[in-house]
């Protein structure tokens, strides 16, 4: 098959050599990434439900989750929930199939998102803290039409960049860490963010992780576990980055006063923090003003015919490839522009933009970088199983 791919110089400056660079991750307790998870635990569990029970997979995107905070009276050593959190879940899926059988899409998804909140936050309790209402309706017919063809069911692009720089790895291990090792180690909520800047060569990270108020009895035990709890983050950051790194955690305190980040259930959903799919992490995992990025939400939209979601992971995909294949590339970018109605492994056009450590692009890298991007397109209804699969971080 002879597709339009281009591959070209990268016209932007290397990121290292930027004076600023900004770079931010939203932990997996944060409202929106929240909806990212349960927009995909839907999907998901509705491609499952429809393989096992009718053979085949129907047209969905559940991409339009939004989670309205609830209400707490909180304080040192406790409180309650004054009012809950509300999951609406809206989006399209198929409620029964073509001969009228009937298929549970409420159900399902309500089902799902309790699974994931129950999963992922661990002094949230969705029956007793939460409220979750499905509104999603039935999908557009020529939409319908895209999934049992197989073909782009939308005009959209991907685009992901690779490798991380010093900044973009620091951020993105740190928010794991805490969301992780030191979850297990401190009193914290799953509900953190850590943004960082890069000016020159030096790393400031603003930290934010709530600490659990049943565990925190007083100021004086609320900041002895703050300063220990920023000592482990900077000794972790500083063994990531040959930058200096300075950490700020809960920036937002006033000590003085008694208002610090207190949570009962782990996240700010509770008391005030919305959330909606798509605004947080990109298919990077990160959010990076300083990179080309697509707007489309990866999580919720269908794995079988949804460009917005499979040219995204397939971009970041390509860019990962083409540095292992190209060792004089430094960095790629890679975007994949889809057109309805076109097949998936032929789109619109691919194209990559190409650093190399020394010098401009040469036809060899050229040559290699075309036969990268024709493999990984090859390759892309092996990707929608690994997606299909859960096997894919999406956010």
């Amino acid at each position: 098959m002879k597709r339009n791919i281009v591959v070209t110089d990268a016209c932007e400056m290397w990121i290292e050599a930027r004076a600023v660079e900004i770079v931010e991750r939203k932990g997996i307790g944060h409202p929106d990434s929240l909806c990212d998870g349960i927009a995909e635990r839907i999907a998901t569990d509705y491609s499952r439900w429809c393989r096992e029970h009718l053979g085949t997979l129907l047209h969905h995107n559940f991409d339009k989750v939004q989670l309205v905070a609830g209400e707490t009276e909180i304080g040192f050593g406790g409180g309650c929930l004054l009012k809950p959190i509300r999951v609406q879940i809206a989006g399209r899926g198929a409620a029964q199939t073509g001969d009228g059988r009937a298929i549970p899409l409420d159900i399902i998804a309500i089902q799902a998102a309790k699974a994931y909140l129950r999963e992922t936050l661990r002094n949230l309790d969705p029956e007793r803290h939460c409220v979750v209402d499905c509104y999603a309706g039935h999908g557009a017919g020529e939409l319908v039409q895209t999934v049992e063809r197989v073909t782009a069911n939308d005009t959209s692009f991907g685009v992901a960049h690779w490798p991380f720089s010093v900044l973009e790895r620091t951020v993105y291990a740190v928010s794991q860490h805490l969301n992780h090792a030191l979850l297990d180690q401190f009193p914290i909520g799953e509900d953190v963010k850590v943004m960082g800047a890069r000016l020159g060569e030096r790393i400031t990270l603003t930290c934010a992780a709530p600490l659990l108020a049943t565990e925190i009895a007083d100021l004086s035990r609320y900041r002895a576990v703050k300063a220990d709890l920023t000592a482990a983050i900077t000794r972790f950051a500083q063994a990531q980055s040959r930058y200096p790194v300075t950490v700020h955690l809960n920036a937002a305190d006033h000590e003085a006063s008694g208002a610090v980040y207190l949570t009962l259930t782990g996240t700010s959903a509770e008391c005030g923090d919305d959330g909606a799919v798509g605004r947080g992490n990109r298919i990077t995992g990160l959010i990076t003003p300083f990179r080309a990025a697509s707007l489309e939400a990866t999580a919720g939209k269908n794995a079988i015919s949804h460009v917005g979601k499979l040219y995204n992971v397939l971009a970041l995909r390509a860019a990962q490839a083409l540095v292992a294949a190209l060792p004089d590339v430094r960095q790629a970018q890679v975007l994949i522009l889809g057109q309805i109605g076109r097949p998936l492994d032929d789109p619109q056009v691919a194209t990559a933009a190409l650093c190399p450590a020394d010098g401009a692009v040469t036809d060899r890298m050229r040559a290699g970088a075309t036969a990268v991007l024709n493999q990984q397109l090859e390759q892309i209804d092996a990707l929608r199983e690994e997606i299909l699969n859960g096997r894919i971080a999406l956010f």
